[in-house]
């Protein structure tokens, strides 16, 4: 049987919340570096952003995760106080423990420089701080102190062992150990303490709060040595991390800049380099990582940024991406550029949303970061410019020079491609829209909740009120034929010029979820909900049913056919991927099965980049490009 492997993933950005740190997990061998959003754990390549590899066992979100320093595994912890310790050696990740150690989600994580031990902070009813053993969760000392949730941990790698947790409840606390005990607290902070880091070599930590200061405590002792200017930020201070060596420390705030301290005499830090974002909430920095050369920032928009400090102003490189599961695929007329859209949030505060639209491009040759493209190599892309939706982008196509795309706004939009800037007006349509399909001149098909209209140049020029429920649309290569999903029937419509026609019925068992004519014509493709279905219509013996089949365990959320018309694939609710093909010498024309392409996620999303190379999009808020190998 024919497989299909792995080419790129397009990966999704860090989960961020306004008013909350993140922490970005640091590889001892500075290639990766580790995240969450959702139920998922991104080991990502430092260097190629379209090389991920993502963890799926956690069974509700996750929080953060840590490398240990051997770099043999890595501990995840979520939102329900759970710790899962697995190794990075297999591509399966073995799961080594498993530990429910909090009573609220966990904040951070930071093992013991012999790898045996770890130290877990969050929320909890009673005790928010814990120090464990890897390999049987036993509790190391006693963490009690604090009143309130903890924020950030620290585990001091050389001896004598200490360990410092930093709350909310504005107090650093300091321990000695193992076993650890309560040595002293520091009340310095006026408000929340986001982070605390010690200095590689230990010989002192720093703390950040949400009143802007820092604060430098011997490492041993925990007297307090100094502070990061008189005020380090006019923001809260989110993270902090130190460089290799432990004479620099980057920190970033919410006043949106990050800044080089020289720590060399920590009793007389000085500040280096202040690096600027913009003007927008989205802009607050909210996590920061140092990495080898690499300074990394997360802003609250999740844009992961690669600092340069010889040009403060602009970053050397920014990762961008979505946040929230992606919507919405439209492909090129050349096939050589993938647009994607995806509901994203600023914050978890009452902020207005906008759907962002992006383009991921498969040209070989770097496209520059203002130009919202995706490079296959690089994994990089902007936004389109300008106010777009206001609401979810249910489906898109690209036709000519436009980007037509529908939404839960009740609106059709026509965005210029070479301009990539969207226009001050929308259509608006009769009811809410379900998807769209269009010809190459513009023309568009849209199926709406209880209507179907043709649009052409932004304007209505034929709308019907039917009543079988329109799910989904397609049109034929010869823009006479266009076919309308409905409850449990398909029904086919005559296109003359801008104006419909029904012509027939076809039943069905089940609600139609996608339609989809070969780009040769021969063929209509079908795919239902519930009953998992996947139909093929010879159209030229008056719509003779040649196949149905059926494979994968949930409902089919997408269908397309490859170039050449010879394969068509699916995608699931249960994550898989399925490529069939029309030659019946093939056991029920199933080529391949990829259970697990999105896995424990949904395939929401999928198109043919070629006739060998699929692209798949997903609830996991990611974008991954497969290789079909027969």
């Amino acid at each position: 049987m024919a497989k299909v492997n792995l080419r790129s993933v397009f990966p999704s950005l860090p989960k961020t919340e306004r008013g909350k740190a993140i922490v970005l997990g640091a590889d001892p061998k500075g290639e990766t570096f580790l995240y969450s959003n959702g139920n998922n754990i991104f080991i990502r390549d430092i260097n190629n952003a379209a090389k991920c590899d993502i963890y799926s066992e956690h069974t509700t979100s996750c929080t953060v995760a840590a490398y240990s320093p051997s770099r043999f595994y890595i501990a995840s912890g979520d939102a329900s106080g759970k710790v899962r310790i697995w190794d990075t050696v297999n591509p399966e990740h073995v799961l080594k423990n498993e530990f429910h150690v909090l009573g609220g989600g966990v904040r951070d994580i930071s093992w013991a420089s012999d790898n045996t031990k770890l130290a877990v902070v969050g929320e909890g009813k009673q005790l928010c701080a814990k120090v464990i053993t890897a390999d049987s969760g036993n509790t190391v000392g006693d963490l009690s102190g604090h009143n309130g949730t903890v924020n950030s941990v620290s585990y001091k790698a050389t001896r004598p062992f200490r360990l410092v947790t930093a709350g909310e409840d504005m107090r650093t606390q300091f321990y000695e150990g193992p076993p650890f005990k309560y040595k002293q607290q520091n009340m310095e902070h006026t408000n929340f303490v986001n982070c605390v880091r010690f200095s590689p070599k230990g010989e002192f930590y720093i703390t950040g709060g949400a009143d802007g200061k820092a604060y430098v405590y011997d490492g041993t002792t925990s007297d307090q040595l100094g502070t990061l200017g008189d005020k380090a930020h006019n923001g809260g201070i989110y993270a902090l991390e130190f460089s290799a060596d432990g004479k620099e420390v980057l920190t970033v705030s919410g006043d949106k800049s990050a800044k080089i301290w020289n720590v060399a005499d920590p009793k007389n830090a000085q500040e280096v380099v202040t690096f600027s974002f913009g003007n927008q909430i989205s802009d607050m920095m909210v996590g920061c990582l140092w990495s080898g050369n690499n300074l990394i920032t997360v802003s609250l928009d999740g844009f992961i940024s690669f600092l340069d400090r010889n040009n403060p102003s602009t970053p050397s490189k920014v990762l961008k991406g979505h946040n929230k599961p992606v919507t919405a695929l439209a492909l090129s007329p050349d096939r050589s550029t993938i647009y994607s859209s995806g509901l994203e949030a600023v914050s978890a505060s009452k902020d207005k949303v906008n759907a962002n639209i992006y383009i991921l491009s498969v040209l070989i040759s770097f496209l520059n970061t203002n130009s919202l493209a995706w490079n296959i190599n690089t994994g990089l892309c902007e936004m389109f410019k300008g106010q777009g939706h206001t609401n979810q982008v249910l489906e898109m196509v690209a036709v000519g020079d436009s980007l037509i795309s529908v939404s839960m706004d009740d609106t059709i939009r026509f965005t210029s491609l070479s301009s990539r800037q969207y226009g001050s007006e929308a259509c608006k349509l009769p009811s809410q829209p379900r998807a769209v399909a269009a010809l190459p001149s513009g023309v568009a098909v849209v199926c709406c909740e209880s209507h179907i209209a043709v649009v052409e140049k932004g304007n209505i020029m034929f709308q019907q009120q039917v009543k079988f429920g329109p799910t989904c649309v397609g049109i034929h290569s010869d823009g006479s034929t266009v076919a309308f999903g409905g409850q449990s029937d398909l029904h086919i419509f005559e296109l003359s010029g801008t104006a419909l026609k029904g012509v027939r019925v076809i039943k069905t068992e089940d609600d139609v979820m996608r339609v989809k004519f070969s780009p040769d014509g021969a063929m209509l493709a079908v795919c239902t909900g519930s009953k998992r279905w996947t139909y093929v219509y010879d159209i030229s013996d008056d719509y003779k049913q040649m196949f149905r089949n059926t494979k994968q365990t949930g409902k089919i959320f997408s269908l397309d056919w490859s170039p050449n018309s010879q394969y068509y694939a699916t995608g699931s609710l249960d994550g898989s991927l399925a490529v069939w093909c029309l030659d019946t010498a093939f056991n029920k024309q199933l080529l391949c099965l990829k259970g697990d392409a999105h896995k424990k996620s949904s395939v929401s999303q999928l198109l043919w980049l070629g006739d060998n190379t699929l692209v798949t999009a997903s609830s996991d808020c990611s974008i991954k490009l497969w290789n079909l190998v027969q």
